[in-house]
């Protein structure tokens, strides 16, 4: 059975194109494995096809990593598509017209680039969880690239506020919280899931690069050359304060 490395990447929004860092992380990992399966995706069904096409009787996934905006309860995959933020808006927007606040299965059908902890309490997934599992080798690992994935407890608001009967500012995030909250990390629902460690950050991430085979902060190597790294050289997300933190299953 060959082993594989998966990387999928979603869109990076002011953090640039997550591309550089999946191609960049793919050279790395074409040292350990003769498959590195490199997919760019942006809506929540298409993370699941990714891991569905792996041919178990073939291949077996030994590691999969994720490039993707996140806060606790979520992977953004889609951030800032303008077509999910057209809808969201067009949501708020009808449901202010007609008085009343948007619904939890509103706000869940309308956010298909996220894959939120909700997601695994759906049945579709639950039903098809044993097969989700046996893509992974049983040493294998996720990990979620340099985001705010591994932060327990979300709870979400708009604009901070999370009193579901507040009407200071327009009301949506908050019909998340009508269910399953406090909610766990995105990272932590992964890894009950998939049944595999998974490591996750509890901050937010900053860009570095390879130079002169050392990693330093791109504005450092902006201080040092005078311009900004090129995508040429190798790039990877890092926590801002803190590291990678493993949650096993």
């Amino acid at each position: 059975m060959e082993q594989v490395a998966v990387i999928a990447y979603g869109d990076g929004g002011e953090l640039g194109n997550f591309k550089v860092f999946a191609d960049s992380l793919e050279k790395e990992l074409n040292k350990k494995y003769t498959t590195v399966i490199v997919k760019y995706i942006n809506r929540d069904t298409q993370f699941f096809n990714l891991i569905d096409s792996i041919d178990v009787t073939k291949i077996e996934i030994a590691e999969f990593h994720i490039f993707s905006h996140a806060i606790g309860a979520g992977l953004f995959l889609g951030y800032k598509d303008p077509v999910i933020a057209s809808r969201r808006n067009a949501l708020v927007n009808r449901a202010a017209r007609m008085g009343r606040n948007i619904t939890y299965q509103q706000a869940v059908n309308t956010e298909t680039g996220a894959i939120q902890t909700d997601d695994f309490k759906l049945g579709a997934f639950i039903s098809k969880k044993s097969d989700f599992r046996k893509k992974f080798s049983t040493d294998a690992f996720i990990k979620i690239w340099g985001c705010n994935s591994g932060v327990n407890g979300w709870v979400y608001s708009d604009g901070g506020v999370v009193d579901q009967s507040d009407t200071s500012v327009a009301y949506y995030w908050r019909a998340f919280n009508k269910k399953h909250v406090p909610k766990p990390s995105i990272a932590r629902a992964l890894a009950k899931f998939f049944d595999r460690k998974v490591y996750g950050a509890n901050s937010g991430a900053s860009i570095e690069v390879k130079h002169k085979k050392k990693w330093i902060s791109s504005k450092k190597y902006k201080d040092k050359v005078g311009h900004w790294p090129s995508g040429r050289l190798p790039h990877r997300l890092v926590p801002d304060k803190g590291a990678y933190n493993e949650f096993k299953p």
